[in-house]
């Protein structure tokens, strides 16, 4: 459970009035920023606020795509999986979106995702499409929240996933972005960051340190068409457990084997591999 305590910081309380007040409520961010944390605290208040939660995952809406029959023919990429998939699990993920929202018209139903966006993973429902969910995904009722740890907090969030990496109190921590994963998000950052004009090139060819400010900007810059709203975290939270633990009573939202062949399709009727993988190089042109 999350410790008492969360609810009187400011994160805590942000949290609160979301729980009550909000339609949809997705965590984005790098890996290693606290996101679990922060979707499993607002879960919590939610259900204590009578809101039924429904919850999507970028992990286990990708899984409904990693069927033997689907990796045969678009097989995993050095990156991750093939861009194919990501742009399918992207396509789905709107559509789930909007399916939810005509089955769940009760503001008593709450949608509660994770979109990690870096490298095409969610990254669809950050941006600006012409299809029926996209003033939903725009409203003031729809918040996109994404954690910016200060340095010395990223490098014990960073430390704290090689550990929970290699020794999983949880079968989804053993899912989580592997240490190298969690620094390629930063590497790509940092590279998109200045490919956009918001940060300058560093002198030399290494990749910076992790800055706060930077993550920000960068964020802010994907983020700007949707209602975000950065938190600040420059301390650990209590809790018990694993940040994994989902209590009990949330519904989560899958891809039918339908839907998943049914996206794969769509990807497939306008375009090869090779224009998916440019489609997915440009991730972060919103």
């Amino acid at each position: 459970m999350i410790d008492g305590d969360f609810a009187e910081t400011e994160n805590g309380r942000i949290l609160a009035g979301m729980a009550r007040k909000s339609r949809m409520i997705f965590f984005t961010g790098l890996p290693a920023s606290g996101k679990s944390f922060f979707l499993r605290a607002l879960i919590s208040m939610a259900g204590a606020a009578g809101r039924r939660v429904h919850l999507m995952r970028w992990d286990a809406g990708l899984a409904s795509f990693q069927t033997d029959e689907i990796l045969a023919r678009y097989p995993d990429v050095a990156d991750g999986s093939h861009p194919i998939i990501r742009l399918a699990a992207g396509l789905w993920g709107r559509q789930a979106v909007a399916r939810w929202l005509d089955r769940h018209p009760d503001h008593a139903d709450l949608l509660v995702g994770e979109v990690p966006i870096v490298g095409n993973r969610f990254s669809e429902l950050v941006k600006v499409l012409p299809d029926a969910v996209e003033p939903a995904l725009a409203s003031q009722k729809t918040a996109f929240l994404y954690p910016v740890p200060t340095e010395e907090m990223r490098a014990k969030l960073e430390a704290l996933r090689r550990e929970t990496f290699a020794n999983p109190r949880h079968p989804d921590e053993a899912k989580d972005a592997p240490p190298a994963t969690m620094e390629l998000a930063w590497r790509l950052t940092c590279a998109k960051s200045i490919e956009l004009g918001l940060v300058q090139p560093p002198e030399g060819e290494t990749t910076p340190a992790y800055d706060a400010a930077l993550y920000r900007r960068f964020f802010d810059h994907l983020l700007r068409h949707r209602n975000a709203r950065a938190l600040h975290v420059d301390m650990f939270y209590a809790s018990s457990g694993s940040a994994h633990d989902i209590q009990g009573g949330v519904s989560e939202i899958f891809a039918t084997p339908g839907e998943a062949q049914g996206a794969i399709a769509a990807i497939e009727a306008v375009m090869n591999a090779g224009a998916a993988a440019q489609a997915v190089e440009n991730w972060y042109r919103m």
